[in-house]
This record gives structure tokens, sequence and C-alpha cells, in this order.
């Protein structure tokens, strides 16, 4: 898995517990769209079409 996108996942936990509905669904659309600077996220994409195993830079 990719580094970067779990630690992602894992904050926007974090800050669910803290936040009310509305914030936190903001709080995870703001991450989702900070997946897309990421390398991994291409790969990730491009193995998932090319029906092969990612290989992660975890950038």
């Amino acid at each position: 898995m990719s580094q970067p996108a779990v630690a992602m996942a894992k904050s926007a936990v974090n800050r669910a517990l803290e936040t009310p509905l509305a914030e936190g669904m903001n709080v995870e659309c703001d991450l989702f769209h900070a997946t897309f600077a990421l390398e991994d996220r291409s790969e990730g994409m491009a193995a998932f079409i090319e029906k092969r195993k990612p290989n992660f830079k975890h950038r």
C-alpha cells in the first residue's frame, strides 16, 4: 500500500472523531484531492487498468 495514502486515510479517521459531519466531509474531500499530486496514485491507477500489482514509490 502507498504509505502517503495510508497516512492521509489515518489523518481523516483521527480528525473525524473531533469534527462535525459536514467539516469531516470537507476534510475527506481535501485529502482526496491531495492524492492527485501523489505519484503512487498514478501508479495505482495504471496497475489496476493493466491488471498488475502496483509498484509504489511512496511519493
